[in-house]
């Protein structure tokens, strides 16, 4: 599967915020996300780093 789990850099550490990520864009300090069974979020940060072996996700907190 391809499916990730995003997660939120903040000062004491990741707190994960959705899983089975199937959709991510980056737009204007947001980050918008989307499931596979279509529940979307929006998070104000920037996308910091992907990993794509461990199918993450890190969002930096704005």
């Amino acid at each position: 599967m391809c499916e990730s789990t995003a997660y939120l850099c903040k000062e004491d550490g990741l707190e994960k915020i959705m899983e089975n990520v199937v959709y991510m864009k980056p737009e204007n300090g947001k980050v918008y996300l989307a499931d596979l069974l279509g529940d979307q979020k929006i998070v104000d940060g920037e996308v910091k780093e992907i990993r794509l072996i461990d199918h993450k996700i890190i969002i930096e907190e704005k």
